[in-house]
């Protein structure tokens, strides 16, 4: 009887032990999984860190053309009322300058 249950107790300790490595393979395939997507989040994260940098770079690139699109439009405008007023002051010089005909 000794023997037996002796047995039976190297049974039931090999079977906690295996059930307990099933525990410990488990956990090091969750480990497994993690470090994986640890991975693919870094490199996602690079990805899109990159993509911030040539989204700013474009943006302040696309930034400087509409201003020197801006003040090309303003400097035209203000060389087209520079015009106006030379031209109004010189018909006006000019009339005052015309000598009244007597007839």
């Amino acid at each position: 009887m000794n023997n037996n249950n002796r047995s039976q107790k190297v049974d039931n300790v090999k079977k906690q032990l295996d059930e307990v490595a099933q525990v410990m393979q488990n956990n090091v395939n969750k480990l497994a999984e993690r470090g994986e997507k640890v991975n693919s989040l870094q490199l996602k994260s690079e990805e899109i860190n990159e993509l911030s940098k040539n989204f700013k770079r474009n943006a302040n690139e696309v930034k400087r053309k509409i201003w020197y699109k801006d003040m090309k439009l303003i400097a035209i405008i203000i060389l087209i009322i520079l015009l106006i007023v030379f031209f109004i002051l010189f018909i006006v010089i000019g009339k005052k300058n015309e000598v009244p005909s007597t007839n």
